[in-house]
């Protein structure tokens, strides 16, 4: 599953699915071999130039912790596997950064959408790569003011993240938000497994 950035109210034009695409097709279009796209991951902390709040770290963790004690933990092995907890687990951390940033810094042009959300039908981390960079890359034609475009490559457990500017690509090393018994491991979760957190409020400050 991968969802696209929180971003200002503004037009943009992208496809509804890139499902039917082949690999050959999909490099064709990017202009590069996607085997050497995924092996060009770069650390998370490159994108990080700022921490989120702490306050806005705890009351994430109390919400992922609800989600899991009243949904269960989302790992593909454990069956059934069901999509809906996977969107509630990604929805709770976009819906409080958002949140938290809009009430903080006075942003009320800022608006979660769910207009694009791409399913793949493989549970593992990069079976969504395909689709999501030509998301983007369609989302990045569009888009007028040529500002950078991101998308998160997630299975709930494991999020990736993939900006483009029209011109350079970057791809994320996978960061795990999500921890087995992670109800004991508060601090644990809040000194090693916050860095998402940390990329999506930096987003959100360069927007």
């Amino acid at each position: 599953m991968a969802d696209t950035e929180a971003h200002s109210k503004r037009k943009k034009k992208y496809k509804n699915s890139f499902s039917n695409i082949s690999q050959k097709e999909a490099e064709s279009i990017l202009g590069f071999e996607l085997d050497i796209f995924y092996d060009s991951q770069i650390p998370l902390k490159q994108f990080i130039t700022t921490t989120t709040p702490e306050q806005l770290k705890k009351k994430i963790f109390e919400r992922l912790i609800d989600c899991i004690i009243s949904e269960g933990y989302p790992e593909a092995a454990i069956s059934p596997m069901n999509e809906s907890v996977v969107r509630d687990n990604i929805g709770v951390i976009l819906q409080a950064v958002v949140s938290y940033y809009k009430l903080t810094m006075n942003r009320n042009d800022l608006k979660l959408l769910r207009e694009k959300e791409i399913i793949t039908k493989r549970d593992a981390l990069g079976k969504g790569l395909v689709q999501l960079l030509l998301a983007l890359k369609s989302m990045s034609n569009g888009n007028n003011d040529e500002k950078l475009v991101y998308g998160f490559l997630t299975t709930g457990i494991q999020w990736q993240l993939v900006a483009y500017d029209g011109q350079k690509w970057k791809l994320s090393e996978a960061s795990t938000v999500l921890l087995p018994k992670m109800i004991e491991k508060e601090d644990q979760w809040l000194k090693n497994n916050t860095q998402i957190l940390d990329v999506i409020y930096n987003i959100l400050s360069s927007i």
